[in-house]
């Protein structure tokens, strides 16, 4: 006999052959439950497909070259190695991240941009203040 066989044999009180499918099938089904509720915590949650850029650019009404220069800020998920590898996206992060920018997190109105007064061009000068040559037209 072997070790898992002599082990089965002195816990149980049976001979391993002696159990049928069935009740090998409810022991596995017992641990699987039991497993499931201890790793329930430990498991991380079940995440969602990624999408690639052309259908986020077509969830939220954008170009697919847009969504490629943003992808940074959208929270791409960069697929391999290399100079260009594909880029993925999950379609509930980049709605959050979007949502974000639509409602800055400030209510309170951005300060005005004080009005840049115009300068009066002298006569004779140009903007920076250069003297203009004076050019007249040749008489025939």
């Amino acid at each position: 006999m072997t070790t898992n066989a002599t082990t089965a044999t002195a816990l149980s009180g049976r001979d391993p052959g002696a159990y049928d499918d069935d009740a090998l099938d409810r022991l596995a089904d017992l641990l699987a439950e039991r497993l499931a509720v201890r790793l329930s915590g430990l498991a991380p949650a079940r995440s969602e497909p990624l999408v690639d850029a052309a259908e986020i650019a077509r969830l939220h009404g954008k170009t697919r070259s847009w969504v490629y220069e943003h992808a940074g800020e959208l929270g791409a998920v960069r697929l391999g190695s290399g100079p260009r590898p594909r880029l993925a996206f999950s379609p509930a992060r980049v709605a959050e991240r979007l949502e974000k920018v639509d409602k800055p997190a400030t209510e309170t109105p951005l300060p005005k941009t004080p009005q840049r007064r115009r300068r009066r061009q002298r006569a004779g000068r140009t903007a920076s203040g250069a003297p203009l040559l004076h050019v007249r037209p040749l008489q025939s």
